[in-house]
Order: structure tokens, then sequence, then C-alpha cells
């Protein structure tokens, strides 16, 4: 019976320590994190092209991301896909007329920046329930289209992660952002505003 009350208390003592470090990864955000933090989710957004002539569009799809606060870096993927929206498709078009094709988004070794400045992110559309930006991502991503390589070379894209006193992670927005010498062709093609979207919940 001894044997099994001190067996209870050493499974007590390892529960408390994961939820400990659960706390310390998803509450606190502390640079020294042991391994990589995952959150995935899904976009789903209606971004306006930079071209006059095309949009807007619609975008969906899933996305994922590892945070990795020990090292400062993060990986991030998506793959979507994008049509034109009733509105830029107009009235009466046909479903082959929306212009449907596939972009795939790979952003590796990316700057993690834990808590950023809450002006580096897009700002929240009120009066709806504003959000407190926990983590922004910046690095170089390679994006295809249908499988190819329409924008060339890696573009600059801005991931910036957050949520409410609820959930402290619920959303996301992708922003394509300027090379140093104007906006890249992805900028042009899917605007240079937030693309927003939903982050599901881990449990």
């Amino acid at each position: 019976m001894k044997g099994k009350s001190v067996w209870f208390g050493i499974c007590l003592v390892v529960v408390c320590s994961i939820a400990a470090w659960g706390v310390s990864a998803q509450g606190q955000f502390r640079a020294d994190t042991p391994g990589s933090i995952p959150y995935h989710g899904v976009i789903n957004d209606f971004p306006v092209s930079t071209n006059p002539s095309a949009g807007p569009w619609e975008l969906r799809g899933p996305w994922s991301i590892d945070l990795h606060p020990r090292t400062g870096t993060a990986d991030f993927s998506a793959a979507l896909t994008m049509e034109l929206s009733d509105l830029g498709a107009g009235s009466g078009t046909t479903s082959d007329a929306r212009r449907q094709h596939t972009h795939h988004i790979i952003m590796n070794a990316a700057t993690l920046i834990l808590n950023p400045p809450q002006s580096d992110c897009p700002t929240g559309i009120t009066p709806y329930p504003t959000y407190t930006w926990l983590f922004e991502v910046k690095g170089m991503a390679t994006v295809t289209g249908n499988g190819g390589s329409p924008f060339g070379a890696p573009v600059p894209l801005q991931v910036c992660l957050g949520g409410g006193p609820d959930l402290e992670v619920s959303n996301i927005t992708l922003t394509f952002t300027n090379l140093s010498t104007g906006p890249s062709l992805a900028t042009y093609h899917f605007g240079a505003q937030a693309i927003h979207g939903v982050v599901r919940p881990s449990h």
C-alpha cells in the first residue's frame, strides 16, 4: 500500500511539472522554453490585389507554425487555394472563370520576436474585441503558384499571432511586406493588407 502511495506521489509530481512547462510555453513565452511550440489553423480571407483588374479574391487553407524560443526562430507553412470572389468574378460568371489556383508558402528559420511591440503587427478592427499580439515572425518565404515559381525569388513575409484573455493565441495574420527596392510580386498579387486567419485551439 505504501508503495502505491509513493508511486502516486511520483506521478503527481511529473504531471504537475508538465503542466507548469505548458504554462511557461503558452503563457509566459520565455526565450529559454525547451523544444518547439506548435500552432496550426486555417487562413480564410478576401485579399484585395493591387492589380486593379483582378480581385477581390478568396484565399483559404490550412497553415502550421513551429516556434523555437530558445533559438529565436520559427518555421511556417501554408497550403492555400485562391479564386475570384463573387464580387471579383461578377454576376453570371461560371465557376471555371474564377481563376482558381493554389499557393504553397514555406518560411524556414525566420526571426521570432516574443511579445513584440503592438505597433509592429496589424491593428485589430474595432468595435470587435481587441487582441494582443504575442508572436511576430519575419523572414523570406518561398511562395509557389500551382506548383511553379511566379514570384521568382523568396519574398518578405510577416506572420503575427495573438489573442485575448480567454484564448491567448486565437488570431493570425500574414502580411507580404516590401523588399528594399519596393513591393514584391507577391505584394502585387496578394495585396499589402493583412490576410487573416484563425488558430485552432490545442485542447
